[in-house]
């Protein structure tokens, strides 16, 4: 037999994602304040994405992101 979540059980895992939202933002906070080449090196693990291509990849994102934040205002 299932039973119902309780209020308590629904309070506590929506502060469970707030927390992880607040957290996954600091960590893109933190990210944004490095340039494109210090964040590649951070994100940086053997046998993965070479250097070059995780740079690559952050300057996209951080230009793709400046987009949609300039086209919502």
């Amino acid at each position: 037999m299932t039973t119902a979540p309780t209020l308590t059980t629904a309070r506590d895992r929506a502060a469970a994602i707030t927390a992880a939202a607040r957290a996954w933002r600091h960590g893109l906070d933190a990210m944004d304040r490095m340039t494109p080449a210090a964040a590649a090196r951070a994100c940086y693990q053997p046998g993965g994405p070479s250097l070059a291509e995780l740079e690559q990849r952050i300057a996209a994102d951080r230009a793709a992101r400046r987009r949609a934040h300039r086209a919502a205002a």
